[in-house]
């Protein structure tokens, strides 16, 4: 009977809902260990070390024997991988550094994969003790940096050691590993460390500051702090043994003469002076998107036809949307041609004609995510770079080219009349692939020049440009766009972590090119081209 009710749900057939049903009563799944047979576990360790992926990791086991860390490295050092084919001295230089970071400090986890769960536990302690006055997630998830060490919780209630009862016996806890009597620190049943702290309700502002950094701006409000004859730290602002009541943030901040800082803002990158001038930006917002100017469809690599990316578009109510299809290079992620361009544009069109008719204030645009190749020309020609309504440039491939050749190849793209936008610039996935060696100060100071917009991807294990660019870019006047680089409908919500990650670069509306109406977009594109 539940075999039946598993397979009414879409997507689950016969196969499918048997290994459910078999995991359910065995606690084991046969097809599972016959792969583990095949399969050391250690081989799932060495796919995780930047620069290894799945058929690197495979040949190194099939060809070496490499089935986990300690061989790998091992290897690395004896110079044993050089010695298979298309891999080399660079290889092993990657390896050992990657082996070398792991080994540096805890592992990390992605913004996009943290922030999911922080809320969930958020929820779950509400739902655990409904006592509490409030909670919510501190430490470097609160300032949205890139990847996260760790869950820090703050919670709010008038009896710390029920909140922490309560807390301790969620589902999501695995072991608790340390417990003071404001404090818990637990392992996840995922695997990541969280921590709890309780502060009482006229304390709450301080503690939630101090747990939420960073390190050098908590610094920086303690010395503020000091100048009034005041102390600061989780457990409140006191003066000598007095507390200085701060039941929020904005309170903790006048106390110490300063206007409210933005969570995200919080990294000592001149916010303390900004606040103390009351010039704080307004920061760009979620809601402020009004489009999204670079997404794939089934077209290349990406999955949904035209009209549903579209209607996934209206439904998060924008008003217009870029489908960025790769290019064609060397068949590679089922790149577009200039025939196959031409046949996406009349079903572009089409779709344009069927908003219209239902009178929907919704305009579809056609680009590209044009290759920037090995030797810095673009994968499609400038006649047909010239037909498209933007042309996001990305580097994909040769990213380990050294400093003076793949910044030249970026500087090419940023100089071509017919590029809108660099995406994803130095091309970097987090905690996978470091990025290319670029001179951004170099790159930078040439968008400045030509106006060419840089991209903050939003696609979580990507973030970048990262947000010290971020801020640097909008100190030099250049535009950003924040996008989602969806390869399916779903993936388009992606853009809030790019907004998160402006808005740790200091980025207004005014700043993000696709907060604004589309007309005013073609507008800059047109002033840009009277400056080239």
């Amino acid at each position: 009977q539940a075999r039946g009710a598993l397979e009414e749900i879409p997507g689950v057939g016969s196969a499918i809902a048997a290994k459910i049903a078999e995991l359910l009563e065995t606690g084991s799944l046969q097809f599972h260990e016959r792969l583990r047979t095949k399969v050391p576990d250690g081989l799932l360790d060495v796919m995780r070390v930047p620069g290894v992926g799945p058929k690197t990791a495979w040949r190194l086991y099939q060809e070496l024997g490499i089935d986990g860390l300690e061989p790998l490295e091992a290897a690395a050092r004896s110079g044993r991988i050089r010695t298979l084919k298309g891999l080399g001295t660079k290889l092993e230089g990657r390896i050992l550094a990657g082996l070398e970071h792991r080994e540096s400090g805890p592992e990390r986890f992605l913004l996009g994969d943290a922030l999911p769960l922080a809320r969930e536990l958020v929820a779950a302690c509400r739902d655990a003790y409904p006592a509490l006055v409030d909670v919510c997630y501190a430490g470097s998830l609160r300032r949205s940096c890139a990847t996260i060490g760790d869950v820090d919780l703050v919670a709010c209630a008038s009896d710390a050691v029920l909140a922490l009862d309560a807390f301790v016996s969620l589902p999501y806890v695995a072991a608790v590993e340390r417990r003071e009597a404001r404090r818990v620190d637990v392992r996840l049943h995922s695997g990541k460390p969280c921590s709890l702290f309780i502060a009482a309700p006229e304390t709450w502002g301080a503690a939630l500051a101090t747990w939420t950094g960073s390190a050098a701006h908590r610094e920086r409000l303690a010395r503020i702090a000091a100048e009034r004859d005041l102390t600061l730290a989780e457990d409140g602002l006191r003066r000598g043994a007095e507390l200085v009541p701060t039941q929020t943030e904005a309170e903790l901040y006048r106390e110490l003469g300063l206007a409210f800082v933005e969570p995200e803002l919080r990294e000592n990158w001149g916010e303390i002076e900004a606040a103390r001038e009351d010039r704080l930006p307004v920061l760009v917002e979620a809601g402020d998107i009004r489009g999204d100017l670079h997404t794939h469809t089934g077209w290349s690599d990406g999955s949904g036809t035209v009209m549903e990316v579209a209607e996934a578009a209206v439904a998060r109510g924008y008003s217009y949307y870029a489908i960025t299809d790769h290019s064609f290079y060397m068949g590679m992620v089922n790149g577009l041609d200039a025939t196959r361009l031409k046949a996406q544009r009349a079903e572009i069109d089409a779709a344009n004609a069927d908003f219209a008719r239902r009178a929907i204030p919704f305009r579809l645009l056609q680009g590209s995510e044009v290759d920037i190749l090995p030797d810095g020309t673009l994968a499609l020609p400038d006649e047909v770079l010239a037909t498209l309504d933007w042309v996001v440039a990305s580097l994909h491939v040769s990213l380990r080219q050294d400093r003076q050749t793949v910044t030249r190849r970026l500087l090419n793209a940023i100089h071509n009349p017919h590029v809108d936008c660099i995406g994803h610039p130095t091309g970097r996935i987090l905690l996978r692939r470091e990025g290319a060696d670029l001179d951004m100060e170099a790159v930078l100071q040439a968008a400045a020049e030509t106006g060419t917009v840089l991209e903050v991807d939003g696609s979580y294990p990507r973030l970048d440009l990262d947000a010290e660019y971020v801020k640097r870019a909008i100190d030099l006047g250049i535009k950003i766009s924040v996008d989602s680089d969806a390869h399916q409908p779903v993936e388009l919500a992606g853009v809030d972590y790019g907004v998160l990650t402006a808005r740790r670069g200091w980025a207004t509306g005014e700043d993000v090119v696709n907060t604004w109406a589309w007309e005013e977009v073609e507008a800059y594109e047109a002033r840009r081209a009277t400056r080239r």
